[in-house]
């Protein structure tokens, strides 16, 4: 059975590594919003989502949240070895397998949500300009 000792250093070096990083993804979901508030813009006036809109969020989620999951385990991984570092390792790896396998999944949701949204409001009208909508 594991050193409980080791696992509690593991768990306090994990904190600070979680809370230094969490300021940093704030950060970058910050400069993130202007695209998600346009691809919300175009959800309400054109009633779709635009796959490249969606695509670029998805890519920045998924950069922004794979640093993460790398900048923790740097950090927890610093003053770690063994088991530890080896059970550190693989949950790194299984947060990375799993981050990739939600993000491939939500890459049908444009397609779902306007084919629900054609048959709620039927087909897409071209925006209008005079209607303060933008391509």
């Amino acid at each position: 059975m594991p050193d409980a000792g080791r696992f509690s250093e593991l768990g306090e070096q994990g904190s600070q590594a979680v809370m230094e990083a969490a300021a940093v993804l704030e950060r970058e979901l910050s400069a993130g919003l202007a695209d998600a508030k346009t691809a919300g813009d175009r959800l309400t006036a054109e009633h779709r989502v635009d796959q490249e809109e969606f695509d670029r969020l998805v890519h920045r989620v998924s950069e922004n949240t794979h640093e993460l999951i790398d900048a923790v385990s740097a950090r927890v991984l610093g003053g770690t070895g063994g088991e530890t570092a080896e059970h550190a390792q693989r949950i790194a790896a299984n947060a990375h397998d799993i981050l990739d396998l939600l993000l491939n999944l939500s890459s049908l949701a444009p397609a779902l949500a306007n084919r629900s949204m054609r048959s709620a409001f039927g087909p897409q009208q071209p925006a209008r300009p005079q209607d303060g909508a933008h391509g």
